[in-house]
């Protein structure tokens, strides 16, 4: 029929199926576009540098936790086995790191006070607060002077009165900067515990102490999934809900891979290196910044992981008790995040505006992540100064090197020599613990057992057939040598404490010599003994946990809405130098008091005096000091209420008041004597 055409009739499947393939063809496109490639190809580049570089480390690593676990080395375990013997491990390694890792962990987290503080800058520049503030007052008080019938003021009495109403202000400024300081650290102290910085430094702190340098990361803002409480009928109800905050996490050292040749993180890019299961990659998607389409390709191709594999993962599994990983049924995708510079042009290309990148041949920091060859995320850092959201550290530094060493590396001589000691001993044990026995098998009868050796056996021998004299069985004991191998295994574990700088009588030992055996010359010596952990320390307030508060700082400064919370402050890491203090000033106090415990400085010093030095101990010992310790107004109340008391047994005059307490009841001879009464039997 003319007019008519033929519609045509699509299926619901072909449209997904046609819908699909347009996506597929637009992802295809972008990332094969020559700029995203370019990036890809330069991350590798980069990636591969990084990852050659590292690989000493890796060894040293690899060593280190072997040492720990009560590990030889491959190599040395086959020498071993072949030549025979004991196979013991002396674990002098594991000892130091769990004594080291408790110190630290008494210095930094369980002192009940965070190792930081928050303080107002000595002049703070506040927002609300400016020189017109100040000129105002003082126009106020000219005005108020003169309205309360006073002459005009000269020009010196004008002076005098800016100096004063100055004062004032600035007493008033630095009020307010402290309770903004005040608030803003309440604040961060509430996002740590939420964000989980005690579990993550709590992992740090052995980090720092088994391997070459140990990483902290954040703040780094994240989607978590928490519980919430509603109020429902009246009744409180557990509701799951969904926030933006700031978490931090310690970072295997073992997955970070810094630019050859740098020192600091801050110098150049860095890798870390991301095991994703599927279900923490499908996380990702709908998380801002991220490429949706492209992490649905990486999921339903399932790659990732072909270009990054090494053995070096399967061994840290096998040292770290994670037995047959290659076995697991879980998708695995390794993701590379990477910090550092991307041209401009680059950043254009991925869809940034050019707001954000106002030059594209200029250099910006940013933020990268692959999975396999696909690009999932490119963003700029948000850090105002481009800083990577890492902090790092070592327990023993080493001049411009990005690693340092830790406690298994400094002590691996002495380790070995322990180990070869301990082996050596228990060997000689074993040879010398019963004779060597040599037997002529020429002058024994057919089937006699020559192989066990007891108590009143017999032998049966026959004829020398050389027709000579020689006996037929002959018994040489060994020499014992264990004394001098006990003696060279004490000598090396003494260097051990040493060469880590963790003696042993920081951990329990009572065999200690010299001025150990008193109490004040043992404190003596863990006050000596405390200066090399003071070092760790610092490192770990200047390079950790000063960088960390301040980038949290900022980040509030920038984002939170609370303005209260907002001044010129400045971060105070403070945990090496309170250590410091703290023990030097309480071995001093009780040095002190023990000094004057004599008449002569008694009196000199008086009660008050005295009790001043007792309260500051009492302080130092997180007692209950104003209990302990009564302040000077309460022992002066105490001693004229003592005062006012007639003695006990006197007798009250008659018709004299009789005193009493607030609640009314008597106090005093009448009182004094009802208890004596009862002691006493009533006799008088």
């Amino acid at each position: 029929m003319a007019g008519l055409s033929l519609l045509r009739v699509v299926s619901n499947s072909d449209l997904a199926s046609k819908e699909q393939e347009e996506r597929d063809k637009e992802i295809q496109e972008r990332q094969s576009s020559e700029l995203i490639l370019g990036m890809s190809a330069y991350l590798r580049t980069a990636w591969s540098a990084a990852k050659i570089a590292k690989k000493p480390i890796e060894d040293i690593m690899l060593t280190a936790l072997r040492q720990r676990n009560g590990e030889y080395e491959p190599d040395k375990m086959a020498a071993i086995k072949k030549q025979g013997g004991s196979e013991v491990y002396m674990m002098i390694t594991e000892v130091k790191c769990r004594a080291a890792e408790s110190w630290l962990r008494d210095i930094l987290l369980d002192n009940g006070t965070p190792p930081w503080d928050i303080q107002p800058t000595p002049i703070p520049d506040l927002k609300d607060h400016d020189e017109r503030i100040l000129e105002e007052g003082v126009q106020e008080k000219i005005v108020q002077s003169i309205g309360q019938g006073g002459a005009a003021m000269n020009e010196q009495e004008i002076t005098e009165l800016r100096e004063i109403v100055a004062q004032d202000y600035r007493f008033a400024l630095l009020q307010e900067a402290q309770d903004r300081a005040t608030k803003m650290k309440h604040k961060i102290s509430d996002q740590f515990a939420q964000g989980g910085w005690p579990e993550a430094f709590n992992d740090f702190v052995s980090d720092i102490v088994t391997f070459p340098a140990a990483f902290l990361k954040g703040p780094v803002v994240r989607r978590q999934r928490t519980l919430g409480w509603e109020d429902v009928d009246g009744k409180t109800v557990a509701k799951p809900i969904e926030r933006i905050a700031p978490e931090y996490e310690r970072v295997d050292p073992f997955n970070i891979y810094p630019e050859p040749g740098i020192t600091n993180i801050q110098d150049g890019y860095m890798f870390e290196l991301h095991p994703l299961t599927r279900t923490m990659l499908s996380d990702l998607i709908g998380v801002p910044g991220y490429d949706d389409q492209a992490i649905r390709k990486v999921l339903e191709l399932g790659v990732g992981e072909s270009w990054i594999k090494s053995d070096v993962t399967l061994t840290k599994d096998d040292e770290e008790r994670k037995f047959h990983t290659e076995m697991r049924p879980t998708d695995m995708y390794d993701a590379l995040e990477f910090w550092g510079k991307i041209s401009g042009s680059m950043l254009r290309e991925w869809g940034m505006s050019e707001k954000e990148i106002p030059d594209p041949a200029l250099e910006y920091d940013a933020n990268v992540w692959m999975v396999g060859n696909y690009v999932i995320k490119a963003v700029l850092n948000f850090d105002p100064l481009g800083e990577k959201p890492y902090a790092k550290t070592s327990f023993i530094k080493r001049p411009g090197a990005f690693w340092g060493s830790g406690i298994p590396e400094i002590i691996e001589d002495v380790q070995s020599i322990c180990n070869a000691s301990a082996r050596a001993l228990i060997n000689n044990m074993g040879i010398a613990s019963g004779p060597q026995v040599e037997v002529n098998v020429d002058r024994l009868p057919p089937n006699e057992n020559i192989t066990q050796v007891f108590p009143w056996k017999i032998w049966q021998v026959t004829t020398d057939p050389s027709g000579t004299s020689n006996q037929a069985v002959r018994f040489n004991q060994p020499e014992d040598n264990s004394s001098k191998l006990m003696a060279v295994y004490e000598k090396f574990s003494k260097l051990a404490d040493d060469h880590s700088g963790i003696p042993s009588y920081l951990y329990g030992d009572l065999n200690v010599q010299g001025a150990g055996r008193t109490s004040s010359g043992l404190s003596m010596l863990m006050g000596s003994a405390g200066k090399g952990i003071r070092q760790v320390v610092m490192h770990i307030d200047s390079d950790v946990i000063k960088p960390v508060v301040q980038r949290q700082f900022v980040y509030n400064m920038r984002y939170d809405p609370d303005e209260s919370i907002k001044g010129d402050a400045e971060i105070v890491a403070r945990g090496a130098v309170n250590l410091a203090v703290k023990e030097t000033m309480n071995v001093r106090r009780l040095e002190f008091l023990q000094a004057t415990s004599n008449d002569l400085d008694l009196e000199l010093m008086g009660p008050n005096g005295r009790a001043a030095i007792l309260r500051e101990i009492a302080k130092s010992l997180e007692l209950d000091h104003e209990e302990v310790i009564p302040s000077r107004e309460k022992r002066d109340l105490l001693q004229r209420s003592q005062a006012a008391l007639p003695p006990v047994g006197a007798q009250q005059q008659p018709g004299a008041p009789v005193p009493t307490h607030p609640d009314g009841s008597p106090k005093g001879g009448q009182a004094g004597n009802t208890v004596s009464n009862q002691f006493t039997g009533g006799a008088s």
